[in-house]
């Protein structure tokens, strides 16, 4: 019986893979080898070959323990979902907004330095959004307390060496998540009482996918080669529409539950190619 091996992730996974062994492992506390052409995956449980593997580990800053994991699968012909070479372009946020920006997809205005004297140079008009990696603050006050938000948030971290980013605070319409796996895609409303509608209690609603969503979604999946991919957009009042981010590990709450389904075939078909 082949193996999957699923890191980190839902606890669900086993009961969609009925016909392989599906073990989970904790990347923190799992070795990996690959040798003699095998990948193996060693813990306190032992040794285990590793057939597949579903990439379910969410991890914002870039470790390098990731790094090298995925690069460690890389090399071999062990099938990935997503693969290796996928998550390894979209390590960070930054090169997340570089694929986006590569693919020519629309985003809101935004400046980004890196260094302790740059961080004065970083003066959207305000109100907006400022990011240090991956800690978020926005401000939406009036205009005699914003520069002084700005200086306070600034002072902090102006020795830090995370880069900050101050993004063009939009007033939103619509807020709206696609998901796709293979060639199905989904889309999601999500609205919240909060300006940052992943925060809280988010209520989401799924809806037909907008037709320049569907496009700009499978125009970054096919530049990514994803399996799965779910995108992170933004309407304006004035009905524009701004791609925020993307996630290629993407939760799957609020989704149809058919859609581990989809997920759980991708992998299948993966591992029928390899077989």
């Amino acid at each position: 019986m082949q193996t999957l091996i699923v890191v980190s992730g839902e606890k669900y996974w086993a009961d969609y893979f009925p016909e392989y062994e599906v073990q989970r492992r904790q990347l923190q506390w799992c070795e990996w080898l690959w040798r003699d052409n095998e990948l193996w995956a060693v813990d306190a449980s032992g040794w285990t070959q590793v057939d597949a593997v579903l990439w379910r580990l969410v991890t914002e800053r870039p470790s390098p323990i990731v790094r090298d994991v995925l690069e460690i699968i890389r090399l071999t012909e062990v099938p990935c979902v997503n693969s290796a070479s996928t998550l390894l372009r979209g390590r960070t946020r930054l090169s997340r907004l570089a694929e986006i920006r590569e693919c020519r997809l629309p985003m809101l205005p935004i400046s980004i330095g890196s260094g302790e004297r740059v961080h004065e140079c970083l003066l959207e008009p305000l109100p907006s959004g400022e990011k240090l990696a991956t800690l978020y603050q926005s401000w939406d006050n009036p205009a005699s307390k914003e520069r002084q938000l700005w200086n306070d948030f600034s002072a902090p971290v102006s020795p830090t060496e995370d880069y900050i980013a101050e993004e063009r605070f939009a007033h939103r319409a619509q807020d709206v998540r696609c998901l796709c796996i293979s060639e199905e895609i989904w889309a999601m409303s999500r609205r919240s009482t909060e300006w940052k509608v992943n925060r809280g209690m988010a209520e989401p609603t799924l809806i037909d996918v907008p037709t320049l969503l569907f496009e700009y979604s499978k125009r970054l999946q096919r530049h990514l080669k994803a399996d799965v991919l779910a995108l992170d957009c933004l309407q304006t009042r004035d009905g524009e529409w701004f791609v925020l981010e993307y996630n290629d590990i993407p939760g799957l709450s609020g989704f149809p539950t058919n859609v581990r389904e989809s997920l759980a075939r991708c992998v299948r078909e993966h591992m029928s190619n390899i077989s």
